[in-house]
């Protein structure tokens, strides 16, 4: 072989030279990663090939060996490397791309840098990795090694977002942001506004978080899901949420419609709780008045007074049982309108004969014997 030359750039026009003893007609038979292919020599010159683009761009080894007459007579293998003659391109990746506050957590960045050709660069070649967070900038100089270039970037206590990137020779990568998340929220306290404290079942109580943070002091990501448990003098536990914006959740809650003391707690689950918040809702009527007309079978109740000397708003719940012979025979429930609520038995449902009627309606609660049906 008369090239001397056993190592070449990818991309370059490779050429193999041979000095044969006997002018015979040759082949050439080369083997690299990327396949195997005979070639014949250029018509100028019997001795001299070019060795294919397919094989030539791509990095790696190549063995050749010359063939007459399906017999080897001489071999050998040349090398590829990657061009450093074109612009460096680069492959970027960072993951995840979301990590959460306190130094614990990380994401990775990832650098393939390649050749035009799309082969890796060479092992130590310097590579720049830089990130801005908040008010720092922070670089670092990394080499890379078996094809890549990487590098774990912690987390820091403050949250907030994350910009990344790389620099290779003279290429710059594109911009590459990383959420910073806060942590798990710590216990806070809540607090409750209404607008007076009466059980009407009309107004509306609202329970309110203090700002919600982490164990670094950052505010928790808005929509963080606040349950608030609410647990009535009877043991009964009802249930209402929020999700928090700039820390905090409010949640609403109807007020009861008779005497009532609540306890309310608030929880993000499994991981943070409140302080436990006291409630007492007064009754919003002392008593009554109910009138039976047309043999009993019409009965009105009201007009309900509230606290002020004011009608209830409409929508306050009545219900009354109907019992005959000591068994309760049926309920029913109507919803206030101008104060008033007017009950009818008719008469194919209800017999005539003796009932018993209970009446509730915010917590009073009054009972009528032997009432005739006629």
């Amino acid at each position: 072989m008369l090239t001397k030359s056993t190592t070449f750039e990818a991309g370059q026009n490779i050429q193999l030279d041979f000095k044969l003893s006997d002018s015979v007609e040759t082949e050439l038979f080369l083997h690299s990663s990327y396949g195997t292919t005979v070639i014949t020599p250029n018509l100028s010159d019997n001795t001299q090939f070019d060795i294919p683009d397919f094989m030539a761009n791509k990095k790696g080894r190549i063995t050749y060996t010359l063939v007459y007459k399906s017999k080897g007579i001489a071999s050998g293998e040349i090398k590829i490397i990657a061009t450093t003659e074109q612009k460096v391109f680069l492959e970027s990746y960072i993951g995840p791309p979301s990590i959460i506050a306190g130094g614990r957590d990380y994401t990775m960045q990832t650098v393939l840098a390649n050749d035009s050709y799309d082969n890796p660069i060479a092992d130590s070649t310097k590579v720049i990795m830089k990130h801005q967070f908040l008010d720092r900038i922070e670089e670092r100089e990394l080499y890379s090694k078996d094809m890549i270039t990487w590098t774990n970037i912690f987390s820091y206590k403050q949250s907030g977002r994350m910009l990344l990137f790389s620099k290779v020779h003279a290429t710059v990568s594109k911009e590459f942001s990383v959420e910073v998340y806060p942590s798990l929220p710590e216990n806070f306290e809540i607090t409750s506004k209404r607008e007076h404290i009466y059980a009407d079942g009309n107004q509306i109580t609202e329970f309110i978080t203090s700002i919600i943070r982490d164990e670094n002091g950052n505010i928790v990501s808005d929509g963080t899901m606040v349950d608030f448990s609410i647990k009535d003098k009877s043991g009964l536990l009802l249930h209402t949420q929020g999700k928090t914006i700039e820390g905090k959740a409010v949640a609403k809650m109807l007020h009861p419609s008779h005497h009532e003391i609540w306890q309310i707690k608030g929880y993000v689950h499994g991981m943070a709780e409140s302080n436990t918040l006291l409630l007492e809702y007064e009754a919003v009527l002392d008593d009554f008045n109910v009138q039976f007309t047309n043999h009993n079978r019409e009965i009105k109740v009201g007009p309900l007074i509230s606290f002020m000397e004011q009608l209830i708003p409409d929508g306050a719940i009545v219900k009354m049982n109907i019992i005959k012979n000591g068994v309760k025979i049926d309920t029913k429930i109507e919803s206030s309108s101008q104060g008033l609520v007017r009950f009818i038995l008719q008469e194919g449902f209800y017999d005539t004969g003796e009932y018993t009627i209970e009446i509730s309606a915010l917590g009073v609660e009054k009972k009528y014997n032997d009432i005739r049906l006629k």
